[in-house]
């Protein structure tokens, strides 16, 4: 790059980061410092058309002062370059220029040979970076390839993209530079290629009428072949690759063409633009509101408010406009109050229009702009968008449309749909639409509601059924696997994919007072919530539930109670949990119903530190499941009543009942029990002693970990890793604290991969005591700190000023655990350090291969050796 090509982009790069300020504020600036400057001559410069001379040289200077001053507060990382250096740099262009120039006085500027009819480029275009990198690559005269498309939802900024980047490139092309409106998408009569072709031929000059559109068509080709230089034309808003095939140019000359359809019939490259990503919308809101204002500074002083009204915008640049101008309007309003306006879904699209139109003479509207993809569709297709707006949820994917669109050709649908970019295609062949998209669709299918209950009718028909063959694989009775999910992969796949649109299919069912639906579905989905910790889903349908039950007699209120109150439970709000596990007791209709409500309050007494009542609730359980037969159940019953035992300081009566609650859960192949019997037995031999039954603990957990991380339970290994760090920190910190360390920080992971506080204060916990125990204390302290901090913010006052404790005792946590082998017998204890990894790994040959006799001692069984003694346990 020679000097003056440099100094028109250093220019350009700080005016980019100065927010891009209109002409009219730099010259005003200027002439307030008594600096006299033309805006045109400033224009020439920001554009590289003119280097500026010795005698404008302090203008401009002083417009660099400006433009630094001001990227320096927009831009994070600007670097201000030195006055000398921009001198310098000024002085060598000009050498250059002069040179090149032979020493003759400078020449008038050629007189551009062809038209020029793009419109004006947006002034404050922003963002898009990669796009018009691309397009301006794709618009070199020469090679092959003359047409680029650019194609994506109404109001997504296509033909302003387009417009930008021909500006970039118009210099490429002497011949000129047309463009032309095709009216794919108005309320006007879209232009065939005879009616463009016209045009096109009157902006070369050529005024003889066609006397056919074909003739139209011969014509222009003629022309084309005719020019002495490449020419770019820009056909803004096709709707179909027909007002397009006969018009394409060939080389060098260029064609450009914007549309809402994918014009996949097209030859050559194109771009999907999307709506912008959160930091690209708040940057074009802000540029918007500077347009008329430089010194508005309402998104940075409130980046927050600017990113939730961003999102309410969903991105969507017309909108972004909108809204601008509304603030525009009204200096007063702040970012909050606009976004609050535009929060209640049910008007949002009537709030986002501005009485004026667009620099292409469109309406400020979004409602109007997706009113004229909608006028393309044919019936069917106005049907299916119609009826895939009215369904609940996030996202489909074909099964589930199939079942609401109610016709065999979904698939083609969906895929003209998605050309129309009024749905997107996401990975795993699922499909979801614009938020705004969808409010819109959702508009319309209200004004068409005489299908929209049976379409609520298939949809749920269709979730029942699909959800009790995948949640089949969560419970504890083998039942018959389907061809539907032929593996438990398969079904957790299908209802992570689905979860958002379940939840949402349940408050469907209750707001349509389907009471019966609402119940069954919310009890089906419980399962799954549980194993994947989404509490947030399980309270809101448990809610719903309860209020539907409520409709059907005492026995569904039974259900719903005992749901809702679980869902309290797991989400750490015992206050709440307990009147609806009461009422859940209260109503039960049969023992078997009493013994599972009266274990539910077991759990929720032994969260609240009352393990005597927990007890007496477990052993009651136990006795009913006894009495009508329920291994399962007497399983879980022996489980909890172990861990109540084991918080009562009866170690040797948990560990037996957990003994024998393992044992159950392994004969009866119920994974899940037996993971949550061999970690509170892991527990159970922590708190009796670590140091002499660790050892037994650790190899309990990592066979959990084994089943575990068979089922994909992720929360489950979570949990698991969080203990193996307190049985290695039990069993002799010194001689295992990097274990532990290593254990805590995969729970710390897990836990806040799932967003469980409660369990990622706990990890952290752990891992602080782990840095101590491998000699970094300072790292031990901040994490410890961070600990403390999150549990007062939970309201776990008790644990945090434990921590408060042990934080006035750096030294604790560092020493051997009397009774422990130390260093002795470190290469004989290495196997137990590495079993998680092993585990991880998938190698289970030295967990398979050590049997403890009982809780202190462990032999080597050879693998041959290892069922017979299984058998015998």
């Amino acid at each position: 790059m020679d000097h003056a090509g440099r100094f028109f982009a250093e220019l350009s790069a700080v005016n980019d980061a100065a927010g891009r300020p209109t002409l009219d504020y730099l010259v005003r600036r200027c002439w307030e410092r008594g600096i006299a400057v033309s805006d045109s001559t400033v224009n020439d410069w920001l554009k590289g058309e003119s280097v500026p001379s010795r005698r404008s040289q302090r203008a401009c200077m002083e417009i660099v002062k400006i433009l630094e001053a001001m990227a320096l507060q927009r831009t994070a990382g600007f670097v201000q370059r030195p006055d000398a250096w921009w001198q310098g740099l000024l002085g060598k262009a000009r050498e250059q220029r002069a040179e090149k120039r032979g020493g003759r006085p400078p020449r008038a500027k050629e007189t551009r040979r062809g038209p020029m009819m793009l419109p004006a480029d947006v002034p404050d275009f922003t963002g898009r970076g990669d796009a018009v990198r691309e397009l301006t690559s794709w618009l070199e005269p020469g090679g092959e390839g003359t047409v680029s498309v650019v194609s994506g939802m109404g109001g997504a900024g296509k033909t302003a993209l387009a417009v930008h980047a021909a500006h970039r490139v118009k210099h490429r092309f002497p011949g000129g530079a047309l463009f032309a409106d095709l009216r794919g998408y108005s309320p006007e009569t879209p232009w065939e290629a005879g009616a463009t072709a016209e045009h096109l031929l009157r902006a070369l000059g050529k005024t003889e009428a066609p006397a056919t559109p074909e003739e139209a068509v011969g014509l222009w080709r003629t022309a084309l072949s005719r020019l002495e230089a490449p020419i770019l034309v820009v056909l803004d808003n096709a709707a179909t690759a027909g007002q397009i095939s006969p018009l394409i140019p060939e080389p060098p000359h260029r064609l450009l063409v914007t549309s809402r359809n994918t014009l996949s019939a097209l030859p050559g490259p194109r771009i999907e633009l999307a709506p912008f990503d959160a930091e690209g919308a708040t940057s074009l809101l802000d540029r918007a509101l500077r347009r008329t204002n430089p010194e508005d500074d309402r998104v940075a002083a409130r980046p927050d408010d600017a990113r939730r009204l961003a999102d309410l915008c969903g991105h969507l640049p017309l909108a972004l406009h909108i809204v601008a101008a509304l603030l525009r309007d009204d200096p007063d309003t702040s970012l909050a109050a606009q976004a609050d306006e535009l929060t209640e879904a049910h008007d949002r699209l009537d709030r986002l229009r501005y009485d004026d139109i667009d620099e292409q003479g469109r309406p400020l509207a979004v409602r109007a702009a997706f009113e004229l993809s909608y006028r393309r569709l044919d019936a069917a297709q106005a049907r299916a968008f119609r009826l895939l707006g009215a369904m609940p949820g996030a996202d489909t994917d074909l099964e589930t449309a199939s079942a609401v669109i109610d016709r065999a050709d979904t698939g083609r649908l969906l895929a003209d749909l998605t050309r129309l970019h009024l749905l997107r295609r996401n990975p795993g062949k699922r499909w979801d639409m614009h938020d705004l998209i969808r409010l819109y669709a959702a508009e319309l299918a209200r004004d068409h509601d005489d299908e929209n209950g049976a379409a609520l009718d298939r949809l749920l028909e269709h979730y029942q059924r699909v959800l009790g063959l995948a949640t089949c694989w969560l419970g504890p009775h083998a039942s018959p696997r389907s061809e539907r999910f032929p593996d438990r992969s398969r079904a957790l796949r299908w209802l992570d994919d689905e979860s958002r649109n379940l939840a949402a299919s349940v408050a469907a069912a209750h707001a349509d007072a389907r009471w019966e639906q609402t119940c069954a579905m919310a009890a089906e989905l419980v399962a799954y919530w549980e194993f994947r910790r989404h509490v947030r889903e399980w309270i809101g349908a448990g809610k719903l539930a309860l209020a539907a039950a409520e409709h059907l007699g005492p026995e569904k209120v039974h259900a719903a109670s005992g749901m809702l109150g679980n869902a309290y439970r797991v989400a750490h709000r015992y206050d709440e949990a307990m009147p609806q596990l009461r009422r859940s007791l209260e109503l039960a209709p049969d023992r078997p119903a009493m013994g599972r409500a009266r274990h539910n309050l077991g759990l929720v007494h032994f969260c609240l530190g009352d393990y005597a009542e927990a007890e007496a609730c477990h052993r009651i359980d136990m006795e009913i499941c006894w009495e009508s037969g329920d291994l399962y159940g007497s399983g879980e019953a022996l489980t909890a009543l172990g861990d109540a035992l084991r918080m009562q300081g009866k170690h040797e009566a948990a560990a037996d009942t957990l003994n024998r609650a393992v044992l159950m859960f392994s004969r009866l192949n119920h994974p899940e029990g037996e993971i949550r019997a061999r970690t509170n037995l892991a527990l159970t031999l922590l708190g009796w002693n670590p140091a002499l039954y660790g050892s037994c603990g650790i190899w309990h957990l990592c066979h959990a970990l084994r089943l575990a991380r068979k089922l994909d339970h992720h929360h489950a290994e979570a949990t698991i890793f969080l203990n193996l760090a307190a049985l290695y920190l039990g069993t002799c910190p010194a001689c295992h604290g990097r274990a532990a360390l290593k254990c805590a920080t995969h729970a710390a992971t897990r836990y806040e991969r799932h967003d469980d506080q409660h369990g990622l204060a706990r990890a952290w916990r752990n891992l602080g005591q782990a840095q101590r125990a491998v000699g970094d204390p300072a790292a031990g302290r901040r994490t410890l700190e961070r600990a403390r901090a999150a549990f007062k913010a939970l309201g776990a006052f008790e644990p945090a000023a434990e921590i408060a404790r042990q934080l006035t005792r750096p030294d604790e946590g560092q020493e051997h655990i009397p009774g422990c082998l130390g260093g002795k017998a470190g290469a004989r204890l290495s196997w137990l350090d590495e079993l998680p990894d092993s585990v991880l790994r998938g190698d289970f040959s030295v967990l398979d291969g050590f049997v403890f006799l009982d809780f202190r001692y462990a032999v080597w069984q050879p693998a041959a050796d290892q069922e017979g003694d299984r058998r015998s346990r």
